[in-house]
């Protein structure tokens, strides 16, 4: 069985929240898009369990100025409790001064997902970088 529409907004609005959260730098919201011992694969830097995770995403909010990730093109497969996300992104930063938005990186991603106890979770989320 393939996904329901209900799976495929609610992958959506996973994307969505992951972008929100570590632009924010909110740890504990970035990290509770993962799965307990969820990955992300940043261009190769592995950041591994949601005690890194967490960690990761209040570093980055605080090393770049005004980040703004912007995933398009979302491509989402699977059934009832595994999927993939296939998306590119754009992620703009205030670069500058006066500081103007700019884009600072584009790539894409090429995810795995799984749905625990209804809720669906990033168990991999591999970006990789525009060369």
């Amino acid at each position: 069985m393939g996904l329901t529409t209900d799976d495929q907004v609610a992958i959506q609005a996973l994307a969505a929240r992951y972008n929100h959260a570590i632009d924010s730098g909110d740890g504990a919201a970035f990290a509770g898009v993962f799965t307990e011992d969820g990955v992300l694969d940043a261009a190769g830097r592995l950041v591994e369990g949601r005690a890194a995770l967490e960690q990761f995403a209040k570093e980055f909010a605080q090393r770049m100025r005004s980040p703004r990730h912007i995933a398009t093109n979302l491509v989402i497969e699977g059934n009832g409790h595994r999927a993939t996300l296939r998306a590119y992104l754009q992620m703009f930063a205030l670069e500058g001064e006066p500081g103007s938005q700019q884009i600072a990186a584009s790539g894409k991603y090429a995810d795995t997902l799984v749905k625990e106890a209804g809720t669906w979770r990033f168990e991999r989320r591999v970006y990789t970088a525009d060369a």
